[in-house]
């Protein structure tokens, strides 16, 4: 979720101004890169620092971390690029907004952060400090994907009201399966996560896959069919969210695209937990219009909708989809890894915004350190 916060103008350079220009930095001849954390523990680490001059920040919350880059952009500043190293056992700011970066501004011209999403970050703001954002969505994309064929299968088979049957002496519940050969698993965002889980279900086997995005996708394989929303929600047995969070897909799920459904869907989040409207989710879950649901991601977590901790036939997850407590070194790796590239090219690998750029007339790609 981006946040409000508007810019500051004395932080804006001129549209016309390269956002790679800067004025010296120190005598050093390598360009200064802020990272908050450490190291990634991949073979990145080094290379960087071979390349630039590294400075490092303690894993903090957001209101910690606020006092603490003033204080080293005004000691040892301007830097060039700042990029976040996530472990899942430390703190890390819940949003990245003119209030944790504005001092960086307008010398740092590359943020990156970690993992795919960026609602918590306000990239507006950025942009209009002339700066790029890159995420880092390969690893933990992939990871996110094997998470979500996990419960996919799970759900499908219906193997959490199983394990509580057994748990309660009950043996086997006459549970209905579905088979994932046979049955039509559709898809909402078909991005890098939605065609990876695409691309997996039809490696095991799976003969109909439909799904949306806003456009049809140029990396579908033939077979995946493109549908309208009302087309997908009429057509599914399963339906998988693996959409980014969007003023569109804000309660996309709710009681009108539910009563759109077949009777009986299944329902599948990875995405994030505001894409759902819980309390209509509930209510579709006990009426059985909704015959089960697999959840990664919730509205309001870490609290949890009480009416799905209560029902059987709903699988939860802590957000756990990508395995984050050994995810860290290959998504914090993309992180240093965009910097690199930064320093090298002029260019990071993964930018987010370089149409926002263009459009507000900024210039980019001119490596000038």
């Amino acid at each position: 979720m981006s946040s409000s916060s508007s810019a500051n103008t004395s932080s804006q350079p001129s549209p016309s101004t390269s956002i790679s220009t800067l004025p010296p930095t120190s005598s050093s001849s390598k360009p200064k890169v802020l990272l908050f954390g450490d190291r990634s523990e991949t073979k990145f680490d080094d290379i960087l620092r071979d390349v630039a001059e590294v400075h490092t920040l303690p894993r903090v919350g957001y209101a910690e971390m606020i006092p603490l880059i003033k204080d080293k952009v005004e000691r040892e500043g301007p830097f060039i690029a700042f990029g976040g190293l996530f472990l899942i056992t430390d703190n890390f700011p819940g949003k990245w907004d003119e209030g944790l970066l504005g001092p960086l501004a307008p010398h740092c011209k590359l943020y990156v952060g970690p993992g795919a999403g960026y609602d918590k970050v306000d990239v507006d703001w950025i942009t209009n400090t002339g700066a790029m954002y890159a995420n880092s969505p390969t690893q933990v994309g992939k990871r996110t994907a094997d998470g979500a064929l996990m419960l996919i299968l799970s759900v499908m088979r219906g193997l959490t009201p199983q394990d509580h049957s057994v748990r309660s002496g009950k043996w086997r519940s006459p549970v209905k399966t579905l088979d994932w050969h046979t049955s039509t698993i559709g898809i909402i965002g078909l991005g890098s996560i939605g065609t990876r889980v695409a691309t997996l279900l039809t490696a095991i086997g799976a003969e109909s896959i439909i799904y949306h995005s806003r456009r049809p996708s140029p990396t579908a394989q033939p077979s995946w069919g493109y549908r309208s929303l009302d087309g997908l929600y009429n057509e599914a047995d399963v339906i998988v969210l693996t959409c980014p969070l969007t003023v569109d897909t804000r309660g996309l799920i709710h009681k009108e695209s539910i009563e759109k459904m077949k009777d009986g869907v299944i329902i599948v989040n990875v995405s994030r937990g505001e894409v759902v409207k819980e309390d209509d989710l509930v209510n579709a879950l006990e009426s059985g219009k909704v015959m089960r649901a697999a959840l990664d991601v919730f509205e309001k977590e870490p609290l949890v909708h009480p009416g799905l901790l209560k029902n059987p036939n709903v699988t939860l997850s802590p957000h756990v989809a990508p395995a984050p407590d050994s995810m860290g070194p290959p998504m914090n790796g993309e992180v240093v890894e965009n910097l690199i590239k930064l320093v090298e090219t002029g260019m990071p690998l993964t930018p987010v915004n370089l149409t926002q750029l263009k459009d507000a007339g900024f210039e980019y790609g001119n490596k000038s350190w």
